[in-house]
């Protein structure tokens, strides 16, 4: 990404902690427009798991399951997850939207391949469950 800061441009590079953040970001725009005012109010949070990839040379990217809570939304979520994604400062214009994620989907996004330490690769700080009760 290019910073204008007056005259001067400097290229600045995602790190994994701005991704981290960007996202929690996302996750928090898409909240608001899913669940409205019970996001803020009573801190409602949508169901999501995501891993980050990349580095080393490669765009850092997200992969992330997340969880459409109403049914009426199906059709447009969708949508949502665009526009959510655009209103982020690290929103890249490349989305791939799967509605109905199935195993092999799971497989992709936890593969070994483009994590340079797996461990750290699942993001638990935006990791959200509401069923989990742990």
């Amino acid at each position: 990404m290019v910073l204008q800061i007056g005259n001067a441009q400097t290229l600045v590079s995602l790190t994994r902690d701005a991704a981290n953040q960007n996202y929690r970001h996302f996750l928090n725009l898409l909240s608001g427009m899913v669940l409205g005012k019970a996001a803020t109010r009573f801190g409602k949070r949508l169901n999501a798991i995501s891993t980050i990839e990349g580095g080393d040379r490669r765009r850092l990217h997200i992969h992330a399951l997340i969880d459409c809570p109403r049914d009426d939304l199906l059709g447009s979520f969708p949508t949502l997850i665009k526009q959510a994604w655009r209103r982020t400062q690290w929103g890249h214009g490349q989305i791939d939207i799967q509605p109905g994620a199935d195993a092999g989907w799971i497989n992709y996004i936890s593969k070994f391949r483009d994590k340079p330490v797996y461990a750290d690769a699942i993001d638990w700080e935006n990791y959200h469950n509401s069923d989990c009760r742990v």
